[in-house]
């Protein structure tokens, strides 16, 4: 009887201490230093792990470390108990990330079926198809749908590079003169106007070009 009673302890108190280790890394996750939640994940006995909601955020650990593959097995097993829309929308990022199309496409189906409104699934759509290297016009059809169901101004700009790149001049133009009226200032609306700039013959593509890399070195170092 003293044996199982001593059990019980041990078995509680390493569970407490699961606990207080899974909440340390939460408060890392809030500060965004994801290398120090790793260091704290590995610390923590997966197999005792059973909520999902828990599991689900050491995935998101093992995602923003680069580490995929982990990241993946844990997602799958959450996936077998609960097919929730943010879970599967978890799993259909990942496999984007892992360049993996099977699971792409099949994540997507079943997100498409759970939220069929919302406006993410044509950004996924659109990550998908760039992988698989679908042409210009297919891409640009999706990212003019999502215009009209939402206009976010990275999609937007990325749209604008799609007419660009197709050579469709007038539509490049025009769609940069909307995202330079519509969300007035930020880094997208000034790449906006280089772009609208060059088309117009205020810039050459070399300035362009060097321009875009400086601000993305900038960005980089202030991160």
């Amino acid at each position: 009887m003293q044996y199982l009673i001593m059990q019980k302890r041990r078995m509680a108190l390493k569970a407490f201490e699961n606990i207080v280790k899974i909440e340390e890394m939460k408060r890392k996750m809030s500060e965004g230093d994801f290398e120090t939640a790793l260091k704290v994940l590995n610390t923590i006995p997966l197999k005792k792990i059973k909520n999902s909601l828990d599991l689900s955020l050491m995935a998101r650990v093992y995602e923003e470390n680069g580490r995929y593959e982990e990241a993946m097995e844990l997602l799958l097993n959450v996936y077998q108990k609960t097919k929730t829309r943010k879970t599967i929308f978890q799993l259909l990022t990942l496999s984007i990330k892992m360049l993996d199309i099977r699971y792409a496409e099949k994540f997507l189906t079943e997100y498409e079926s759970l939220a069929p409104d919302d406006f993410y699934i044509y950004i996924f759509r659109y990550k998908i198809d760039k992988i698989k290297g679908e042409p210009y016009d297919k891409l640009i059809e999706t990212l003019e749908t999502l215009k009209s169901t939402e206009y976010i101004e990275k999609w937007a700009y990325e749209l604008a590079k799609l007419y660009y790149k197709a050579g469709m001049e007038e539509e490049c133009i025009s769609e940069c003169s909307d995202i330079i009226l519509w969300f007035g200032m930020g880094s997208y609306v000034e790449k906006a106007k280089m772009l609208k700039s060059y088309y117009s013959g205020e810039t050459n593509k070399e300035s362009m070009i060097e321009e875009l890399k400086r601000r993305a070195e900038t960005a980089k170092q202030n991160e």
